[in-house]
């Protein structure tokens, strides 16, 4: 196979973190009997070393997948610790299923820790399963799961198995290439001599003994003073500290932070954590996985918060009454339910979102008085909300979003001074204010997002150096931009996103990495785009979609591309489409943007719907200009037929580019119906004015 820089590489879920440090260290410190390593037929297998297990030999801020890839390319062999952790972990079947691409499955070994085999074939027992998907079943030679069940041969460590030494000696005797006889054996007569030695050398010792008691008591005094210290400090890092930095807007400086903590932790015996250093280790790994959601690498997020939920469900577990504990472990489950919103499972994020929506119930339940409870409940609520949202259901959405409203208002009118409260008040506005732009009430939403900058007060100002809250406030600027263009304010929509794009750029020269910062930018040009081409400034037009173009790149500079990233990158190639800077330019973004369709054509979210919407619309107008009217009206119609049957649920903004479509199309009766629709609820935008004039045509195709 050629010379590889690991021995082996350990495939985990983070809650096995233990497990895995210790399969290292017994690994790399293993020393086979030479006789057996040379039976073996391979100079390299005189050791089990190096070991790659991830936490252990990457830092934290690098590109984990790309690293991960790397790893497993330049191992020989593959342990593969199983646990109902492990069968839960995507990361963990993602590892296995490349791994076994570049090396086929006789060079992964499985280690059971935990769980049961087998457990998802029995009703009612499948959270016990232990395999990941990728060894419960079959890969085909792409290394895709099949149906087809597969009968794994593993090691199996637990107390009720082979045990942990008699499992370990199992892979290394398949990592050695010996018989596993002989292996048990050898190690057999090694510990016997090593027992022997041990008791002569503890005669000779045992004359020490009282000197050494007297100096270890002393030691141990000093080590409990020392520990003290450092973890005050761990815990003045992560409460206190990042309250202050976190404005501050340095994802690294946020990040150096956790990442010392961690390292503190990491370098203890675990047996040696009381509870409380548990649950700052806890906090650790929510505060890195949300600088990893910041920087858009959601697999790593999704790993910082599966740790942490498992160290505080276990630490919920000793005392399931303790109102810190829930919290804590609330904390935990919200965070995943974000990551897997943003992973574009809904199921799976409504599901954590009535779970944490259930933890502040109790937590509420245990002391109604306590705002911090109080307000854990309104954060619940709007939670909810924002599942309902993503899902189409603005009603329901807003019906949440106003509940959590009221909820925080109250809150904040107890507390009048609460900066914090305050924030999280104006929040819930921003959040009701995006549901009543996607239901095309426009006016409700400029009152809202203006209450809401209102809250902010001076830390909404460009002079502001609370990147916390420009944070929000540039995505305000940015929606009220959108909400006046649908109301035809198109003066009042330039200001707003002047605003907003002097903001944007200020974050982005202040944190480039910043994923959200990118994209946010992107959004703010390409509104730019639109107004300058609405003032006649064809060359400020087509500079501002170039500007849309670069950000939305430049948001995937660092990381693979996340759907909403997509998003973004197509929306502004749809805007350089619309104001190209020559022909060639156009060619180039029409050629960019094709690419992505077939991935937007099959998105199911309601965001991806939108856009391949307004994709579409702009490589139907493209054609119109340079195939002409014939391959237009393929398009369009054929796009239409994919959105339109998730009319009811989409975006006022999607509605209008779904008229526009249907009216590339040559099908003017659906476009008026939607067009009347959104008059009726006061829309007014530019784009339903043109097609009016379209349709009030003496010869509507004319303009096609």
């Amino acid at each position: 196979m050629g010379e590889k820089k690991f021995k082996a590489f350990i495939s985990y879920a983070h809650a096995d973190e233990e497990w895995g440090a210790w399969l290292q260290r017994s690994l790399e410190r293993y020393r086979p009997p030479p006789e057996l390593a040379r039976r073996g037929g391979a100079a390299s297998a005189a050791r089990l070393a190096p070991v790659f297990r991830d936490r252990e030999d990457l830092p934290v801020a690098g590109n984990l997948s790309d690293a991960i890839r790397s790893a497993l390319a330049d191992s020989e062999f593959q342990i593969v610790l199983c646990s109902p952790s492990a069968a839960r972990s995507r990361w963990v079947n993602d590892e296995i299923r490349h791994f076994q691409k570049l090396n086929g499955p006789g060079r992964t070994f499985a280690l059971i820790i935990a769980g049961e085999p087998g457990a998802s074939f029995i009703p009612r027992r499948e959270d016990e399963e232990c395999f990941p998907p990728a060894l419960r079943f079959e890969l085909d030679a792409d290394r895709n799961l099949t149906n087809v069940p597969a009968e794994p041969l593993a090691a199996d460590a637990r107390k009720t198995g082979d045990g942990k030494r008699y499992a370990f000696l199992k892979i290394a005797a398949g990592m050695l290439g010996v018989g596993l006889d002989d292996l048990i054996r050898r190690d057999a007569q090694r510990r016997t001599r090593i027992a022997t030695a041990t008791a002569i050398a503890s005669t000779a010792g045992a004359a020490v003994l009282a000197f050494a008691a007297v100096a270890a008591f002393t030691a141990r005094n000093e080590a409990r003073a020392m520990r003290a210290e450092a973890e005050g400090l761990i815990e003045f890092m992560l409460g206190d500290l990042r309250d202050k930095l976190e404005p501050v807007g340095k994802l690294a400086i946020l990040e150096a932070v956790a990442d010392r903590a961690t390292a503190y932790y990491e370098g203890q015996n675990p047996k040696s954590l009381d509870d409380a250093a548990l649950a700052r280790r806890a906090q650790a790994m929510i505060q890195l996985g949300a600088i990893d959601f910041a920087r858009n690498d959601l697999d790593a997020a999704q790993r910082a918060f599966e740790d942490a939920e498992a160290r505080t469900a276990a630490l919920l577990k000793k005392a399931p009454n303790d109102p810190e504990r829930v919290f804590n472990y609330a904390q935990s489950v919200f965070y995943l339910g974000q990551n897997s919103l943003a992973l574009g499972d809904i199921a799976e994020g409504e599901r954590r979102y009535r779970d944490y929506l259930r933890l502040a119930e109790q937590l509420v339940k245990t002391d109604g008085t306590n705002p911090k409870w109080r307000l854990e409940l309104a954060y619940a609520t709007s939670n909810l909300g924002s599942v309902k949202y993503y899902a189409g259901d603005y009603d329901a959405a807003i019906a949440y979003f106003s509940d959590s409203i009221e909820a925080r208002r109250a809150l904040m009118e107890a507390a009048p001074g609460d900066r914090k409260i305050a924030s999280d008040y104006a929040y819930a506005l921003s959040w009701r204010a995006f549901a009543e732009l996607a239901r095309g009430s426009y006016a409700t939403a400029i009152d809202l997002i203006r209450e809401q900058l209102g809250v902010y007060g001076a830390d909404a100002a460009m002079t502001s150096e609370d990147y916390k809250t420009l944070d929000v406030v540039v995505t305000a600027h940015r929606r009220l931009a959108e909400a006046n263009l649908g109301l035809g304010a198109v003066d009042e929509a330039r200001k707003a996103n002047n605003d907003a794009r002097a903001i944007v750029e200020k974050l982005v020269r202040r944190e480039p990495d910043n994923a959200n910062w990118a994209v946010n930018a992107s959004h703010i040009y390409r509104t730019q785009c639109y107004l300058a081409s609405l003032a006649g400034d064809k060359a400020a037009s087509a500079a501002a979609a170039r500007q849309a173009d670069a950000s939305a790149k430049a948001a995937c500079r660092h990381r693979p591309c996340e759907e909403w990233m997509i998003y973004a990158r197509a929306l502004a190639l749809g805007a350089r489409l619309s104001s190209p800077i020559d022909d060639a330019d156009a060619a180039s973004a029409a050629a960019d943007l094709e690419k992505l369709m077939p991935d937007l054509r099959k998105s199911a979210t309601i965001d991806g719907a939108a856009t391949f919407a307004a994709a579409s619309l702009a490589l139907a107008r493209h054609k119109r200009r340079f195939a002409g009217a014939e391959d237009s009206i393929e398009l369009s119609r054929d796009a239409a037929a994919v959105v339109a049957p998730k009319a009811d649920l989409l975006p006022a903004m999607a509605r209008i580019r779904l008229a526009a479509l249907h009216l590339e199309s040559g099908e003017p009766a659906k476009a008026s119906r939607i067009i009347s629709d959104l008059e009726a609820r006061g829309v007014a935008h530019p784009e339903l004015a043109a097609m009016k004039r379209r349709l009030g045509a003496p010869d509507w195709t004319a303009g096609r």
